[in-house]
């Protein structure tokens, strides 16, 4: 079992350090190939205040009904997600059977990465760090997915202040093919998981 922090999260893959994305017809990418950059956190860094505030509660930091098609970033960024969708879900696999711990995929439609101003920047965060947003959503979507059947995705987009953001959620569907090539490996991770009655949800309502 590796570190379950999300410093641990933050730390990443190591990948290669020009990635590749080949969106196409059928993006079923290797599983051991699969090129995204990691943020290592510094998308995360400016949201701090609106994932894991205090001042108020989680309903007025993280808003969930916004039309995403209100924003140029969110709805480009989204469309190219469901092309990615397969390889994606692919690399949330990867990040699970790394860490041994359920978490998601997040994204921030306002952070633009160094290495590729063009591609999108990706976190990892657990469900135990997403305990502290006390936000109801995020961690039943976190702590009740199947991990060999889909990726869970956020793509978030901060308010000018840092002290909100909207959010959006994604399902991505794990290509069956790459579940039975894993299959030792994440029927081991999934034996080694806390049992579902164990992941409390931690609200401020």
């Amino acid at each position: 079992m590796t570190s379950r922090t999300l410093a641990h999260a933050y730390a990443g893959t190591p990948l290669p350090e020009n990635p590749v994305f080949l969106p196409g017809p059928n993006p079923m990418t290797a599983y051991g190939d699969l090129r995204f950059i990691e943020s290592k956190g510094q998308a995360i860094v400016p949201v701090q205040r609106a994932f894991f505030g205090r001042e108020r509660k989680a309903i007025n930091r993280i808003h969930w009904m916004f039309p995403p098609n209100k924003d140029e970033r969110v709805a480009s960024l989204l469309n190219w997600i469901e092309a990615m969708r397969y390889d994606l879900a692919m690399y949330g696999l990867h990040k699970f059977l790394q860490g041994r711990e359920r978490g998601g995929l997040f994204v921030n439609a306002d952070f633009t990465p160094s290495e590729d101003p063009a591609q999108p920047a990706f976190d990892w965060i657990t469900f135990d760090e997403l305990q502290r947003t006390q936000d109801k959503t995020l961690q039943e979507s976190v702590a009740f997915y199947n991990p060999g059947v889909q990726t869970v995705l956020f793509v978030f987009l901060p308010s000018q202040s840092g002290n909100s953001l909207a959010i959006w959620r994604r399902k991505l569907p794990v290509p069956s093919n790459v579940r039975l090539a894993v299959g030792v490996e994440l029927g081991l991770a999934m034996a080694g998981l806390r049992r579902e009655k164990d992941y409390v949800v931690h609200v401020d309502e």
